[in-house]
């Protein structure tokens, strides 16, 4: 699928297409950020970034756009002027949309706070914005920790499509059947993705597979890793363990890693790999929020070295296992 990419940021939501099975190709990325444009330059240096979408009258013309536009008017930590404030751009994004050739899927991810900010008139601009354009959308909210990080991180996550889509599906088949697709397994008994009319669907259908080997973006190959046969990974050389996944942290993992440990194992083993260290000269340690966040090494700390801008990067991205559910789940209802 051709991919257009607004606010991209490290691309954690290309990259959880990816997770989720969806060949892309991308076609542009966009963003203002000196730091995120600095690492799409290093990273991604033959995609065109076209910067500041908002000043722009067309785009070319793709086959899916992402978009986890600004929280900061919506946010519960801001003062919530939503559709008054100046960084509210959503009606940007589908103004572009209507001028495409193509009529692409809007893959949208933002805050849990756009659906009460200006009294429910935030979302309300969202749903009648698309809707002007011959949209329909779907979404839910799906935190971090459905997918098993150590840390909560709830979102907001949105599909949209033309109305006259009778069906479609992208990406891999969630299930447990027996056709040779991608195994899944339920998560948490919060795992949940609330339908547009409040209802709830059952647990989250998270993928059966320790992280892949890859190198950066556009070259993503899906994972083809041995699992145990309850459908864990396999944590052999995880901090020294072997043998079946454990959730539960041994007394050294508890002296290393303090009341947190049994959460940080967790996110181990799904990984496949050990935490860095979570401090480094008493400070909060980027590489340890890179690994929390579900990146591999070095994705956003091999580029920016700069402690401040490498926090402020992932501060502003996503988790991409999360992304490859809650685009998953959409796409199948």
């Amino acid at each position: 699928m051709r991919l257009g990419s607004l606010c991209t940021g490290i691309a954690g939501l290309d990259l959880g297409l990816r997770m989720a099975g969806v060949e892309t190709e991308p076609v542009f990325v966009s963003d203002i950020d000196k730091g995120a444009n600095d690492w799409l330059a290093a990273n991604m240096p033959d995609v065109p970034n076209v910067g500041d979408f908002t000043a722009l009258n067309e785009l070319p013309d793709v086959d899916i756009i992402t978009a986890g536009f600004p929280c900061q008017p919506v946010s519960m930590a801001g003062q919530r002027q939503g559709i008054n404030d100046e960084r509210w751009i959503f009606d940007d994004i589908t103004r572009l949309t209507s001028r495409m050739g193509t009529r692409p899927l809007l893959f949208l991810e933002n805050v849990p706070g756009l659906l009460t900010a200006n009294g429910g008139d935030a979302m309300a601009r969202v749903v009648h914005s698309l809707a002007d354009i011959g949209y329909h959308i779907t979404w839910g909210t799906l935190p971090a920790s459905a997918v098993g990080t150590p840390h909560r991180r709830n979102r907001w996550w949105g599909l949209a499509y033309p109305a006259d889509t009778k069906r479609f599906r992208v990406g891999r088949s969630p299930g447990l059947d027996e056709t040779g697709g991608t195994s899944f397994r339920v998560v948490g008994r919060s795992s949940t993705i609330a339908d547009t009319d409040g209802a709830r669907r059952g647990g989250l259908l998270v993928p059966v597979e320790s992280e892949p080997e890859y190198d950066r973006p556009g070259q993503y190959q899906p994972p083809t890793s041995d699992t145990e046969s309850e459908g864990l990974p396999r944590a052999g050389g995880i901090s020294g363990r072997t043998g079946p996944a454990r959730h539960r942290a041994t007394p050294a993992d508890t002296d290393r890693l303090g009341k947190y440990a049994d959460a940080i194992v967790r996110w181990e083993i799904i990984l496949g790999r050990p935490a860095p260290d979570p401090t480094n000269d008493g400070r909060l340690n980027p590489a340890f929020v890179e690994w929390m966040m579900g990146y591999p090494e070095d994705w956003v700390c091999g580029t920016l070295t700069k402690r401040r801008e490498a926090l402020h990067a992932l501060g502003n991205a996503v988790v991409p296992q999360c992304v490859a559910v809650a685009f998953t789940q959409l796409t199948n209802r």
